[in-house]
């Protein structure tokens, strides 16, 4: 048998503030390019009061603050993981400084700050770094998804009420709230460990295998004005034309998608085929890791269509060869919701499942 689940690790999301005006997508790069190299500051609050303004909103609060809420990164807190932003500024021994991908990103802009250059910096970085975004995206990079928002225009009307069709299933991905039908929370939720993309490599997670998501100072995760701040990384992608809108209407363009930010992208939100020389079961066993919920489910549906992106004609039928065939385990299934789609071998008690591949020393 293979080892016991490790239990999701508790990671603390800051509250996603991005820039103030979602239009204004050089907002960051502007800031950077403000720092000298080589500066290192107690706190990250204290770049946004020497390098954007002085002034405070309240005894307490900088106004400088919001700028720079979400450019720090992964960090650990008072026994906590604490997932703060992209990781533009890091903490070193010596303070807060400019990371080598912030200063990347501040290269690219002063070259040309014109230019397309650093727009696909930072729209390569918000994808792999940004659960919120990268969920959203995800659930629009299905074949045939478009949001619609509930105005006559782009971010128009009431963005609680703006939903993302995919399957014919309505995603409301502004809307912060659990409900009667899924949310960005419920995203969060359902693609808790593939929505942290490159965070999952960092030394502070090596151990880890899944994560749930929580506040920064308590146990629930706020998602206030999500939509607003979402706008920031639309724009980035409506200005290189990875999406594209019309009237109250927006889709992925696929092909610019992939051309505009490249193959590793491409390959994991499904733009493009991704077949590769794989067994079999290390495609199910990838696939799994990334599907997997912070309850440890998979929805069999999503793993499906993953699997056929990778090239696999008949998902149920090789995932009942390997079962068979003693490589996999299915060590719980449960019933999901109307959304969740066709269960497992079509049996709707597997909507949602636990799988484990055995794998090298695993079996």
């Amino acid at each position: 048998m293979g080892r016991p689940m490790i239990e999701p690790v508790r990671v603390g999301l800051n509250q996603l503030v991005l820039w103030y005006d979602g239009t204004r997508i050089q907002t960051w790069p502007a800031f950077l390019a403000a720092v000298p190299d080589g500066v290192h500051l107690p706190s990250a609050t204290d770049f946004g009061r020497k390098y954007d303004t002085e002034r405070m909103t309240d005894r307490r609060h900088a106004a400088g603050e919001k700028i720079i809420r979400n450019l720090p990164g992964l960090e650990a807190k008072n026994g906590r993981i604490i997932l703060k932003g992209l990781g533009l500024l890091s903490l070193t021994p010596n303070g807060y400084s400019v990371s080598p991908d912030g200063r990347k990103l501040r290269a690219a802009y002063i070259d040309d700050p014109k230019g397309k250059g650093w727009v696909r910096l930072l729209a390569k970085i918000m994808l792999a770094r940004e659960p919120r975004t990268r969920v959203v995206i995800r659930a629009l990079s299905v074949e045939g998804a478009e949001l619609r928002f509930d105005g006559k225009k782009w971010f128009g009307g009431s963005l609680r009420k703006a939903q993302l069709l995919a399957d014919g299933v309505p995603i409301y991905p502004f809307h912060g709230d659990d409900g009667d039908f899924p949310t960005l929370r419920t995203l969060l939720r359902e693609h808790s460990w593939w929505a942290l993309g490159e965070w999952r490599d960092d030394p502070l997670l090596k151990e880890a295998e899944n994560c749930r998501f929580t506040g920064t100072l308590q146990e629930h995760l706020s998602l206030h004005d999500v939509g607003l701040a979402l706008r920031g990384p639309f724009e980035i992608l409506l200005y290189l034309g990875v999406l594209q809108a019309q009237d109250k209407l927006c889709w992925i363009d696929r092909g610019a998608a992939t051309r505009e930010l490249g193959e590793d992208l491409s390959a994991e939100f499904g733009w493009e085929s991704t077949t590769k020389a794989l067994p079999i079961e290390q495609l199910v066993a990838n696939q799994v890791k990334e599907l997997r919920s912070d309850t440890g489910y998979v929805i069999a549906s999503d793993l499906r269509q993953a699997l056929r992106r990778e090239g696999i004609e008949n998902p149920d039928a090789e995932i009942a060869r390997l079962q068979s065939q003693g490589k996999l385990v299915i060590e719980a299934e449960d019933f999901g919701q109307a959304r969740h789609g066709e269960g497992l071998f079509g049996d709707p008690r597997k909507q949602m499942v636990q799988i484990r591949v055995m794998i090298g020393s695993a079996r």
